[in-house]
């Protein structure tokens, strides 16, 4: 048999019950002959049954691993079995079906899921001929305003008792555009696939999102009194049908099994009823029992794979590995995908009985076909000295993130608060000096036979940054990041690295506190981050913020902030996310990164709005280059979830290119002995990128940033930042820094608005804004006036449009590093790019 090729991903099965969140939720009971759909990261199940046709509408969220059940209303769908499911947005179409034996549906209802409300439809007959008959095992394809029926089985008898079987090839198009909906028979030319039901048919888009793109109905396999293995297409902007000629080595004829659309232009053929000779010679299935009827020993189910390239007309299909897991075999299953993960439940495990009614699979599997996906850029949450806290957006699909960091660039020799900050820490970080054991240990955890002299850091739980509602707007509150799973089998990550000292004898999650330092979610499990925004100098009164971090950074003035930490908040609050098919936004406050605010004002004066935003100057002399010999990416740590507090990083771990199997080893064992690890020092710059790991290996590396360490006696960033709708416009509230924050003597507050010279329907990079100085009080709160927010520049490189503001702390030494916050918006005034 053909076999997926070395250079190829081959995609693996997990039990969602091996994740390391489990599955909670009420799980619906087994059965065979339902279906399912899939609405962002929602699974919608009906129908099916096994003792009897249930009308059980089922609810699975792929983000938490969770079941549940909404309260529908309206006029429910009866319970049925082999019926056609097709999703548009949010809306569930229900069609045909078999409701009893020998009884089947040519009724048309819909489920709203916004509102879990049924309505049954009643759609136009075809001008040319009549509607569709009732029937079972058709499919029933979406493709953009029109769902295209196919084949299926009816009972040709007049009396539903007395069944008598007839096969169908007829084609259908149902137009939902139209109100009422209308059903129409299209023409089309070629041969059309033979009679059958309980194939499949899939929507194949080529060339997907170009000028080119042609769609196309693919249909497979399916039974007419055997189980059939042919292919079919139907171009469907000349309603030609076609059976390509292929090449590979094709899966098991077959029926009752499933297929989605995944990663690569592959179409995933999975599971179904099969032959047991052909099974026997080429496929993994379950034994049949020696006391069996003919019949029965003739079909069987199989838990066998194919996948086949759409592009390349070829057949891919491999063995499981001895011991690999795999789901059992199974027919009359489902199958969604999302995000490049099949999902399988359920399903009839062949002719086993138990008493009067079929065994039936309890589980739920995915397939992971794809690597996962570059999660978003690095951003900072807050600098110190010797650390830096980042987080990065997460992707679903990634079980582990490698975090990299690269050496950037070295404080200014100028600067002699820096030079001996820096001194002092290559001091204490020489190969040579005297290095403690440090260990880490979860919080609550007893730490034993801790070697003399160690250094006990205790790893405490991090919290999350809250938003403060309006007085009239109901309050809510942050979601923190939900870890992402761990391979079946494997060792569980704590959220810190598993990273040690070489001569630690035992291994616990590096890190510390970030007490602010989370993420909550927003628009749907998906936190809508800014983008990071690196350091540039200050200058005196109104400032336009520098570009990126480039090779030739200036020097930073001694009352400069220096580095910066973000939050993002929504404008006004909404009510806290329930879980249903449109998953609503949650409103959140969403730790990211962001670039340095120019600082110092004249003492008690607010600065208008209006102000023309100044250039920053070249500064005469360039920070001291780091060795050339010295870029190269080192690992920071491996992370299940988006956060990263950095105090060191380690030599490289793994290659590039090294296996799946051996980049989650890396990620859940101890590092080998004779790793090097270093400080993170002051007044330093850093690049970071992140990439995403699953069982089909590593993905692409985010976009990179750079972020600086703070200078010693410098103020931390305000933390907590909180925003409230208020009748005189915006109500912002902070808390003082962690560190030198007891001799603060003002804040300052800036706003982002849009250069003059800007066209108005181009959306600007934040590191290009102009930044305005609003308020300077040692008191920390303020209100912006809807006068002063009217000149605000209306962010739209996140999810929504949102306002800028910055805020930095001032002490003896002059201003700390900022906090930059999103307050998000529903509209956008018109005149703004989106």
């Amino acid at each position: 048999m053909a076999t997926l090729s070395t250079s190829q991903v081959k995609p693996k099965w997990r039990k969602t019950a091996d994740t390391s969140s489990g599955v909670s939720g009420s799980m619906p009971r087994p059965r065979h002959g339902h279906k399912c759909v899939s609405i962002k990261e929602l699974i919608i199940v009906f129908g099916g049954g096994n003792e009897g046709i249930v009308d059980e509408l089922h609810v699975f969220n792929t983000a938490q691993n969770a079941w549940f059940v909404p309260q529908c209303k309206g006029e429910t769908a009866p319970g049925c079995a082999a019926f056609g499911f097709a999703v548009e947005n949010t809306r569930l179409l229900v069609h045909g079906g078999m409701i009893e034996y020998g009884k089947y549906s040519g009724d048309l209802y819909e489920l709203q899921a916004t509102k879990w409300e049924w309505k049954k439809l009643r759609p136009k007959p075809p001008r040319n001929g009549p509607p569709p008959c009732p029937r079972l095992g058709h499919s029933f394809t979406l493709v953009g305003k029109k769902i295209y029926l196919f084949g299926g089985l009816c009972n040709a008898a007049p009396d539903p008792k007395s069944h008598t079987a007839r096969y169908l090839n007829d084609l259908y198009v149902l137009d939902i555009s139209k109100n009422p909906h209308q059903w129409e028979i299209p023409e089309t030319t070629g041969t059309p696939p033979g009679p059958r039901e309980s194939h499949t048919a899939v929507l194949w888009k080529k060339n997907e999102g170009t000028p080119e793109q042609k769609e196309f109905l693919v249909l497979y396999g399916g039974m007419m009194g055997s189980r059939l293995g042919d292919l079919w297409m139907l171009d469907l902007e000349s309603m030609a049908w076609q059976k390509p000629i292929v090449s590979g080595v094709p899966p098991v004829p077959r029926s009752l099994h499933t297929a989605v659309i995944g990663a690569g232009n592959k179409m995933f053929i999975f599971g179904g009823w099969i032959r047991d000779e052909r099974a026997k010679s080429n496929e993994n299935v379950a034994d049949t029992e020696k006391d069996l009827s003919v019949l029965q020993k003739e079909w069987m189910c199989t838990n066998s794979l194919g996948a086949f390239d759409l592009e390349k007309l070829h057949w891919d299909s491999y063995k499981y590995d001895e011991g690999e897991a795999a789901p059992e075999p199974r027919a009359g299953h489902c199958a969604a995908i999302v995000h490049n993960r099949m999902y399988v439940w359920s399903g009839r495990d062949g002719y086993k009985k138990s008493v009067d009614a079929q065994v039936c699979c309890p589980d739920m599997w995915f397939l992971e076909t794809a690597k996962p996906a570059a999660p978003g850029k690095v951003q900072l949450l807050r600098a110190s000295t010797n650390s830096l806290d980042v987080h990065w957006v997460t992707t679903l699909t990634a079980d582990t993130y490698h975090l990299q960091i690269q050496v950037y660039e070295s404080p200014p020799a100028s600067n002699p608060a820096a030079a001996a900050a820096l001194a002092a820490a290559k001091a204490a970080a020489a190969p040579g000096a005297k290095q403690p054991t440090v260990l880490t240990v979860p919080a609550g955890a007893a730490v034993k036979n801790a070697p003399t002299g160690a250094q006990v850091v205790t790893l405490m739980k991090p919290g999350a940054l809250q938003l403060t509602p309006g007085p009239a707007v109901p309050a809510t509150t942050a979601t923190p990041t939900k870890p992402s799973a761990t391979p079946s089998g494997a060792l569980k990550l704590p959220k810190q690295p598993v990273l040690v000292v070489p001569e630690a004898k035992a291994a616990g999650p590096a890190g510390q506190d970030v007490k602010d330092g989370t993420t909550g979610e927003n628009e749907g499990a998906k936190s809508d981050t800014p983008e990071g925004d690196d350091a540039g100098p200050a200058v005196k009164e109104p400032v336009a913020i520098s570009g990126a971090m480039k090779e030739e950074a200036r020097e930073k003035s001694a009352d400069e902030p220096a580095a910066a930490a973000t939050a993002t908040a929504t404008a006004p609050a909404t009510a806290a996310a329930t879980a249903t098919a449109t998953a609503p936004a949650t409103t959140t406050a969403t730790a990211a990164a962001t670039a340095t605010v120019a600082a110092t004002a004249e003492s008690g004066s607010a600065v208008a709005a209006t102000e023309k935003p100044a250039t920053v100057a070249e500064t005469k002399e360039k920070p001291k280059e780091v060795d050339q010999t010295t870029k190269q990416w080192y690992t920071v740590g491996y992370f299940t979830d988006g956060n990263a507090p950095v105090a060191n990083y380690y030599v490289p771990l793994v290659d590039d290119d090294a296996k799946p199997e051996a980049l989650l080893a890396a990620a859940t064992s101890v590092l080998p002995a004779g790793v090097t690890k270093h400080l993170l020092l002051p007044g330093t710059a850093y690049k970071f990128r992140v990439a995403g790991i699953n069982m089909c290996g590593r993905g692409p590396w985010s976009e990179m940033s750079a972020f600086k360490t703070c200078l010693p006696g410098f103020p931390g960033a305000p933390s907590n930042i909180k925003i409230t709708k208020c009748p005189e416009g915006a109500l912002l509230t902070w808390e003082p820094p962690t560190n030198h924050g007891d001799n603060i003597s003002e804040y300052a507050v800036y706003l982002a608005t849009k250069p003059t010279n800007a066209k108005p329907e181009i959306s600007i990079p934040t590191n290009q804004l102009s930044f305005v100085k609003v308020y300077d009080n040692p008191i920390p709160t303020c209100t912006i006036t809807h006068d002063n927010l009217r000149y605000a520049y209306y962010d739209t490189n996140g999810q929504k449009p949102a306002i800028i503001f910055r805020i930095a702390a001032k002490n003896e030494k002059g201003y700390g590093p900022a906090t930059q916050v999103r307050w998000l918006q529903d509209t956008m005034p018109a005149g703004q790019a989106r």
